[in-house]
């Protein structure tokens, strides 16, 4: 957008200065106003904002030392500069008197051209610079409404959210909960069932029974994940420090059952004492186990490693069974998935995600050198402790 061009108000009361004065500064970017009489600038003022008045010091009716006090004494002009044109006050107290209402510079007629051109230039140049100050200030004023409507629109979208979030909680808790029952009753009556005729189901028949019964196990782990992610959710724990060696250790207790059958090789580097959530923080090695034990095709090997990385301790865990596939990584960590998926989503690997960055970490997966798949996540070092005792150092 082209700005127009500063104003210059020349006020003499003789129409032939008026003119001398409008042919000296005609070379120069400006918009000349005309008033013959100090009333006549006063009314110009009204209406015309101006970069520098040039003003007659003697002229009838009000003369130059009164029209400027009056418009020094306005709001609008106040800061306008005044250079006065004078034949006749050249005594130290007239120019005393001058500078007392305002005026910034004197100028002896016969007017010299140079000096002029170079002394409006001057004030023009900093009416232009003040311009420029101010289209700045007004478009660093419309940025700063439209970043206070953005976040006040993000506020409300975030307020929403959590509501939202709220009731998705509430829903899933009571969902999951209904669900328990019926499957308790259902492994109960799977338990009678092998007790009272397992012997004589015949081998197919304990086989289709087991099978329904690790079904029905795997169908209350689901369950318990989903109980598990709310709890995180709804009740944030205070962050206190955590051995994760003994987390680890609680973790395969927790999985006995399922280490039992698959029989992997197990091992593990000291690991760190870190802040965070204790029980959250076992839950994610229980998912993190699983996830590695579900891909397995035998009995797996997995190690789980430690290395220090900036502010923050990096927990590997790696496996030699079968390999993510790559497609698939965008909704691992989604707690929704293709019914019948496992790859697609991974409901502890999703509640594991929400632990992590609940403890300012971040988790991803990535193959394993060879064969398998390597589970990495963060958690940061507590500043007000360099180390963890001095294990866990790589």
């Amino acid at each position: 957008m082209t700005r127009p061009l500063p104003k210059v108000l020349i006020v003499d009361d003789r129409p032939d200065n008026l003119l001398v004065l409008e042919a000296i500064l005609e070379p120069l970017p400006c918009e000349l106003v005309r008033a013959g009489s100090g009333h006549e600038a006063l009314r110009r003022l009204l209406h015309d904002e101006v970069a520098v008045i040039l003003l007659d010091v003697q002229m009838p009716g009000l003369d130059g030392y009164e029209t400027a006090k009056a418009v020094k004494g306005r709001e609008r002009t106040r800061s306008v500069p005044i250079i006065f044109l004078t034949a006749i006050d050249r005594e130290l107290d007239h120019k005393l008197r001058g500078y007392g209402t305002g005026a910034v510079d004197f100028l002896a007629k016969p007017i010299e051209p140079e000096m002029l051109l170079a002394k409006v230039s001057v004030f023009l140049d900093l009416h232009e610079q003040r311009a420029l100050v101010q289209d700045q200030a007004a478009e660093l004023a419309y940025r700063l409404q439209e970043r206070d409507a953005a976040q006040a629109a993000l506020s409300r979208l975030t307020a929403e959210l959590q509501r939202s979030n709220a009731e998705l909680e509430r829903f899933a808790v009571a969902v999951s909960h209904d669900l328990r029952e019926p499957l308790q009753v259902g492994a109960g009556l799977l338990d009678l069932l092998a007790d009272r005729y397992g012997g004589a189901l015949g081998p197919e028949g304990l086989e289709v029974l087991d099978d329904a019964r690790e079904g029905m196990r795997q169908l209350g782990d689901l369950v318990s994940d989903v109980l598990s992610r709310t709890r995180t959710a709804a009740s944030p724990a205070e962050h206190q420090e955590v051995d994760l060696d003994e987390a680890f250790a609680e973790a395969k207790v927790q999985l006995a059952a399922e280490l039992a059958i698959a029989d992997p090789s197990l091992s593990a580097d000291p690991l760190p004492v870190v802040p965070g959530d204790h029980w959250s923080l076992q839950q994610v090695f229980v998912h993190v186990l699983q996830s590695a034990l579900r891909r397995s095709d035998g009995a797996p090997t997995v190690h789980v490693g430690v290395t220090k990385r900036d502010r923050s301790w990096v927990i590997s865990t790696t496996d030699d069974g079968q390999a993510i596939n790559p497609d698939e990584l965008p909704r691992l960590f989604s707690l929704f998935g293709r019914p019948g998926d496992p790859e697609a989503a991974d409901a502890g690997l999703a509640i594991a995600r929400r632990t992590i960055e609940e403890h300012g970490g971040v988790i991803w997966v990535e193959p394993a050198p060879g064969r398998g798949t390597t589970i990495c996540f963060t958690v940061p070092i507590d500043p007000i402790s360099p180390g963890p005792s001095g294990r866990g150092e790589s």
